[in-house]
């Protein structure tokens, strides 16, 4: 009687064991709704010198980056910079040389595509005057789609803080925004059909003349028909001298607002695409109030990767800057957000970074 009643149990646990299994199955085909991020954090730098950088210098630098743990690299393709002069010409060899190194050293690539030269925006000066014929931006997507797909670079961001006047000449424009944006997605979709098209990461003005709210904008966008031309959507939160955590209404906050960013997804149902962090940081010199010490930068960073190592709808965070641009003594806050001085000595954000899991 005992033996045959262990038998049966066993098949029942067997029985058991087969649901679980193909429930498991099931789970890895559809995707395990996520609850948290249970991977390592997904460490991204931006670092515009590489573009000026002597090849040797350039390995030097990548080799840096391994050590400190950089998994993504935010890498500026400069249409303006590109094809200055014609659309059959192109100054891209630094660029290859720096996807090259990436792949090397196993780091992915954000490829940031924006701007436009003179002879393909009417006439205006260059470089933030948008296109005249959308079509031509497509074009260029499409080739630098295609001239790194095989290098493992299939994640590109379209366009940098659309909201801008200084960004987007002479003033933000959603619907004309939404055209570039479905010229550039279709284009490179049609070269990499899987490859990732994340919206132009967006400032945190007020609105203004020639500015609009991030929220305000993504909200426009939506309503012209932009939803179906963007992956992910990207985002500049910006906080200094706050850090992201304090709930006082900073950039960061407003991110994931009912009211902001999240607030907007969730209200035209795309709340399932993430949001990505294609730049944050903080000045440490300068003359703004901006402007933190290097103690401060280094909680500023350990708070903003915090915050995000507790989501599941967040991509990389790209931590603007790797290496301040300029000497001490500028009063420009745009030099100084370095991990590193101008002289590569070390802010006590660098040890940070590294520290960061």
């Amino acid at each position: 009687m005992e033996a045959t009643m262990n038998g049966g149990n066993g098949r029942q646990v067997l029985g058991l064991a087969k649901w679980v299994a193909r429930f498991v199955v099931l789970l890895v085909v559809l995707g395990f709704p996520s609850v948290c991020r249970c991977g390592p954090l997904q460490k991204g730098i931006n670092a515009g010198d590489l573009l000026f950088m002597p090849p040797w210098e350039l390995r030097s630098r990548f080799a840096e980056f391994r050590d400190v743990g950089v998994k993504w690299l935010r890498v500026e393709f400069d249409w303006n910079r590109i094809q200055p002069d014609n659309q059959d010409t192109y100054n891209i060899q630094q660029h290859d040389r720096i996807i090259a190194l990436a792949r090397e050293f196993n780091i992915s690539v954000l490829g940031l595509i924006y701007f436009c030269p003179a002879w393909a925006n009417g006439g205006h000066k260059p470089p933030a005057y948008p296109p005249a014929d959308p079509s031509a931006f497509g074009g260029f997507a499409a080739y630098l789609a295609t001239r790194y797909a095989s290098a493992g670079v299939r994640h590109w961001e379209i366009w940098n803080e659309p909201n801008l006047g200084g960004s987007w000449a002479p003033a933000p424009s959603p619907p004309q925004y939404v055209t570039l944006l479905k010229a550039a997605y279709e284009a490179i979709k049609n070269v990499d059909g899987g490859a990732t098209v994340v919206l132009g990461g967006l400032a945190q003005p007020n609105n203004t003349g020639t500015t609009m709210r991030a929220a305000e904008f993504l909200d426009a966008l939506y309503r012209n028909g932009g939803r179906p031309f963007f992956d992910a959507v990207g985002n500049h939160p910006y906080t200094s001298p706050s850090p992201p955590d304090r709930a006082d209404g900073n950039s960061w906050q407003q991110m994931e607002s009912s009211e902001g960013l999240r607030g907007i997804m969730a209200r035209y149902q795309d709340q399932a695409k993430f949001i990505w962090v294609t730049e944050y940081g903080a000045p440490t010199d300068g003359e703004a109030n901006t402007v933190i010490s290097e103690t401060a930068q280094v909680q500023l960073l350990k708070s903003a990767f915090g915050l995000a190592s507790e989501k599941s709808n967040f991509g990389p965070i790209f931590w603007y800057n790797f290496r301040d641009w300029c000497p001490k003594g500028k009063t420009d806050p745009d030099c100084y957000y370095g991990l590193l001085r101008f002289d590569n000595s070390r802010k006590p954000s660098y040890a940070a970074f590294i520290d960061l899991h």
